[in-house]
């Protein structure tokens, strides 16, 4: 064959590979008083205010608070009161956004946080299990009930309901990542 024979074959070009989100970056949230909600979430949960802005011109006092990787986005408004608007906070009536959940490393920090929230008097303490998860919720200063959990290393695949489907095989790996787990010191308290 010469040199400058080649073979022509024609290739359908390969769809572009989706892009997708690599995470939530925030999470915005609107309270009343930003000064005790940051005094709550910090002394009681446990995140860190990362920066505050001061309010100006079409817009209100925010901070920005991280758990981890995750960042809230808080929005002082003034005359904000859900109670007096009428707003419900029974769970699924609350609007769009509907609830927090945090994740802690295991059972240890979850009861940690569980003794502060109760300490506060912001929850009853009980730390129930969902699926893989255990889970703790509790009220904040606004009436936004949320929760704090971690992976439950004593959860047992095979309790999955036949009527649930599992549409991927690795979902309970990719809980146990999404739940941050350190496997290590649930094994040690198992």
């Amino acid at each position: 064959m010469p040199w400058n024979a080649f073979i022509c074959v024609s290739v359908e070009p390969a769809a572009p590979a989706m892009s997708r989100p690599l995470g939530i970056s925030h999470v915005a949230v609107v309270t009343a008083d930003l000064d005790r909600f940051r005094a709550f979430y910090e002394n009681t949960i446990g995140l860190e205010t990362t920066v505050v802005f001061n309010g100006g011109i079409g817009h209100s006092r925010q901070a920005i608070l991280l758990a981890g990787d995750s960042m809230l986005h808080v929005f002082e408004l003034v005359d904000y009161h859900p109670a007096a608007q009428k707003m419900s906070t029974a769970m699924f009536e609350r609007g769009r956004l509907d609830h927090l959940g945090f994740t802690v490393a295991d059972l240890s920090a979850l009861t940690e946080i569980r003794d502060r929230l109760r300490v506060m008097d912001a929850s009853s303490g009980d730390i129930h299990q969902l699926g893989p998860m255990l889970s703790l919720r509790f009220v904040d200063p606004d009436g936004l009930e949320s929760e704090i959990n971690c992976f439950n290393p004593a959860f047992d695949p095979s309790t999955v309901r036949d009527p649930d489907q599992i549409v991927d095989p690795d979902w309970l790996e990719r809980a146990k990542q999404a739940l941050q787990a350190n496997t290590t010191a649930n094994q040690e308290q198992s």
